[in-house]
């Protein structure tokens, strides 16, 4: 069997590895004609980092990055809502959040399936047809065929368009910037991935190597609609702790984003074709988990497509066995920005967080971070 998948992204190498370690053929597709190291950090939690013990990645990407022994919610002068305890950020198998840049994550898992498999760079995805078994995919440069494709090209998938052009995206009124500033954190807050909470503003950073600091801030977009600069938003944060404003100023060039989800879309596959991470089911960044998910997704439709009879049957299980895990984390993530960014909701959610005893809160964690097999369940 011939499968293709299209994007080159994190959802679409880790499935790649995943299929090939199954014992299937299958080449990846990107339309960048060329991998740097772009974007800012990310949070793997546990779940992602279980995904990547399974391929072998974990050590890896653990001296790649920094392993984060607390996660946890602050004021503005860094001080925490909750004091949690490190068992609540760390799965039944001793995994803990590894924080790392994503280009060189990216970097890792490019260079791990070359060694196996083909991605071909520089080839946008135009087209495709179904033709009996077969799927026709037509690139700008050529055509392939192939007996089943993947998409995973993201939140603003062109597979999904073709696929279901009645898809909608939300627009959460939100603005996100994001960086990695070459800049060295105090020692009591290295190893410590924290979020802190302001009127209507927030700020979260960590550690991703020794002299750098990932940080995103997110503000309501109609507060701040424009591009702001590195010294703009260090004064925007002034009301912070002065470290903020460091770890700001010491940035070299910020992504700034517009934080929307993917509207739930009632199916993620038809005639072969099945989409993926940001492509099926793309969130806010509100839980940390849009990528962890694709990672997921990965591992788990490896597995559907090795032992059900037919593709098709195939995307059937895989989309029934990950419905709602998935839109658990879609809807939780969007109703935490909405929360977070309202006066009253922020109050509410401290009173919640402050109140909630830590049994549950693990208890939560747990559920999230928890990567099933699906032999056992299915």
């Amino acid at each position: 069997m011939k499968i293709a998948i299209i994007g080159g992204g994190l959802t679409g190498l880790t499935t790649a590895l995943f299929l090939t370690k199954t014992g299937f053929e299958c080449t990846v597709y990107e339309s960048a004609p060329q991998l740097n190291e772009i974007g800012a950090g990310i949070w793997l939690q546990p779940n992602a980092m279980q995904i990547m013990k399974y391929l072998g990645l974990q050590e890896r990407i653990i001296t790649s990055g920094c392993r984060l022994e607390r996660i946890d919610i602050g004021r503005p002068d860094l001080t925490s809502v909750k004091d949690i305890k490190n068992k609540t950020v760390i799965d039944e198998f001793g995994n803990k959040t590894v924080a790392i840049h994503r280009g060189r994550l990216q970097q890792i898992l490019y260079e791990e399936f070359s060694k196996v498999g083909s991605i071909e760079l520089g080839m946008p995805y135009k087209n495709h047809e179904i033709a009996q078994d077969r799927i026709l995919v037509e690139f700008e440069t050529k055509r392939i065929e192939v007996n089943a494709l993947l998409g995973a090209d993201g939140i603003h998938s062109s597979v999904r368009d073709l696929l279901f052009p009645e898809a909608k995206l939300r627009d959460a009124g939100q603005v996100c910037w994001r960086g990695v500033s070459s800049f060295q954190l105090p020692a009591d807050l290295q190893n410590l991935g924290r979020e802190l909470w302001g009127d209507k503003i927030r700020f979260g950073f960590s550690q991703i190597s020794n002299n750098q600091v990932y940080w995103f801030a997110v503000t309501r977009r109609k507060d701040f609609p424009k591009a702001m600069s590195v010294s703009q938003l260090a004064d925007l944060f002034s009301g912070f702790d002065a470290v903020v404003s460091e770890i700001i100023l010491h940035t070299n060039g910020i992504h700034r984003a517009e934080l929307k989800d993917l509207k739930r879309l009632p199916s993620w596959h038809r005639s072969g074709v099945c989409l993926m991470g940001d492509a099926a089911h793309a969130t806010t960044p509100n839980m940390g988990q849009g990528a962890c998910q694709g990672m997921e997704d990965a591992y788990y439709l490896s597995f559907f497509l090795k032992n059900k009879p037919s593709v098709n049957d195939a995307f059937m299980a895989f989309e029934s066995f990950r419905r709602k895990k998935v839109d658990y984390v879609v809807n939780n993530s969007w109703l935490f920005g909405k929360m977070v960014h309202h006066p009253l909701g922020q109050t509410i959610m401290k009173v919640i967080l402050k109140s909630t005893p830590e049994r549950i809160i693990k208890k939560q964690t747990q559920h999230l971070y928890e990567v099933k097999s699906p032999a056992l369940t299915v």
